[in-house]
């Protein structure tokens, strides 16, 4: 019940400062570049946009967050609460997701209608999206300001965006496929293309474990540079 209080209150909180607003914006315009060019590419270019959305959203979004409760020093009030740090984190996360499958979904059925498959979209940019907001997290419980948090960030963000390389016909390495976001464009991608359903599971269950590892660190990380700096004990 605690969760749901936190994840409608994020959500609240993220419709105040103008969170829908802006995708919803930034989701016009996505609509307005893909039906500018032919359906083709139109597909081609989505998959590199429905990947890096996510990210984008969840990485830096969570940031600001984190960055903005503890320059207000919500987090020392908070916990002094039953509150729990997997309650926290997973508000977080789940709101922000939220946001990111509104804006994909938004997005594919604006421009292609019902020309795509929903099902590994929707797993693609589920499980992507929680990976990348927990990296986030992880970055921004460790950061003192936001300038150092952007700073760092691409140290943290750069080599899960290597796969786009292959995808985009750059580079091919099998070091690629070792990377999480080599199955998260899998799975954006097979909504266009279709991809056997052993692939499929594969990705997921890879983006699972990734996921799992993520969060791991995430809740340590929380404990460690959040917790036990304000003396409390979850």
């Amino acid at each position: 019940m605690r969760t749901l209080s936190a994840l409608l209150f994020d959500i609240r909180f993220q419709f105040r400062h103008g969170f829908y607003y802006a995708y919803l914006l930034v989701t016009l315009l996505y609509v307005v570049m893909l039906k500018s060019i032919p359906a083709e590419a139109g597909r081609f270019v989505t998959v590199l946009i429905v990947f890096s959305d996510p990210a984008v959203l969840g990485f830096f979004f969570i940031g600001g967050i984190i960055l903005m409760e503890k320059s207000q020093n919500t987090l020392e009030s908070l916990f002094v609460t039953p509150f729990s740090i997997h309650e926290y984190i997973a508000a977080k996360v789940l709101s922000l997701t939220l946001i990111a499958l509104a804006a994909c979904f938004g997005i594919l059925t604006v421009a292609f209608g019902k020309g795509f498959n929903p099902v590994p979209l929707f797993l693609g940019v589920l499980l992507s999206s929680f990976l990348f907001t927990l990296l986030g997290l992880v970055l921004a419980v460790r950061s003192r300001t936001l300038n150092g948090f952007l700073l760092t960030s691409p140290l943290y963000t750069i080599v899960f965006f290597l796969p786009a390389l292959d995808y985009l016909g750059i580079y091919s390495s099998a070091f690629l496929s070792l990377i999480p976001s080599s199955a998260a464009i899998m799975l954006i991608k097979s909504s266009f293309v279709p991809t056997q359903a052993s692939s499929l599971l594969t990705s997921t269950i890879v983006l699972c474990a990734w996921t799992a590892l993520a969060y791991l660190w995430a809740y340590r990380s929380f404990y460690r540079h959040i917790i036990l700096r304000i003396g409390g004990h979850r």
